[in-house]
């Protein structure tokens, strides 16, 4: 990463650090986002670089605030998915840090995992995790949207390729690859001898938006949601976790 002396000390001002990766995950004193809550986007002055542009280890993410949202099982949408799902399951959690540039958004997003799992095939499934966006305002339905003249942005990123794919959705079943692919995304997987192992991904995209269904980032507030897919816990399609309603990200802070 390129610095000057001004940029480092910028850096330290972004906010007091948070705890480190290996402590961060599990630790209750992270801030827990709660449905419809509003979090500040970080801003990264711009004579602060990346060493690449998703960089998963950056030191720039232990000066940027850290929060966690459940994650629970998502609500069936289909049959097959109601003789899978275990809503008595364990409540997860999915950690987050948001930054922006003066033309750049970013999401970090982290969670434990003892398996990696990058495949498909029979009996198989690879881990995902996704983030959602209402094209609108809060009122969208945070489960794909609520048809098209509502729908949702999603930025969903898939072991396998480990690359992150643009689509849209307007309610459950009609999720669709967008011909414009602005998004990129790159992961880690960290395997632990004493603590649980951890995906971290991160995506980004320019804040300017280039198609009819890429979500507008140059607005003051923007709904945001979550998704997780375990491949050992052979989740796919609706069988996932997904947090509760929207969290709404201040993209006006400074």
């Amino acid at each position: 990463m390129r610095t000057t002396i001004a940029s480092l000390t910028a850096l330290a001002l972004l906010s007091a650090p948070t705890l480190s990766a290996a402590q961060s995950l599990g630790e209750g004193n992270v801030k827990l986002l709660e449905a419809y809550d509003t979090v500040e986007v970080s801003t990264i002055p711009d004579d602060i670089y990346l060493r690449t542009v998703n960089d998963p280890e950056d030191i720039i993410w232990e000066r940027i605030p850290e929060y966690r949202v459940a994650m629970m099982p998502a609500p069936a949408v289909h049959p097959s998915v109601e003789l899978r799902v275990n809503y008595d399951a364990e409540t997860s959690y999915l950690y987050v840090n948001l930054a922006k540039t003066s033309d750049r958004f970013y999401v970090r997003l982290r969670w434990t995992d003892d398996t990696q799992n990058t495949e498909t095939a029979f009996d198989r499934f690879r881990d995902g995790v996704a983030v959602q966006f209402s094209m609108g305002d809060d009122v969208t339905s945070y489960m794909m949207g609520d048809g098209p003249d509502s729908t949702v942005n999603i930025w969903y990123w898939r072991s396998d390729k480990d690359a992150v794919q643009n689509l849209a959705a307007g309610g459950p079943g009609s999720t669709t690859l967008l011909d414009e692919q602005p998004v990129s995304g790159q992961s880690l997987y960290t395997e632990k001898d004493d603590d649980p192992n951890v995906w971290t991904v991160v995506m980004s995209r320019p804040l300017e938006d280039d198609g009819a269904h890429d979500v507008s980032l140059n607005r003051d507030v923007v709904p945001m949601a979550f998704a997780v897919w375990q491949g050992a816990e052979k989740e796919r399609d609706g069988f996932k976790r997904v947090s509760d309603g929207w969290v709404l990200l201040d993209m006006a802070s400074e």
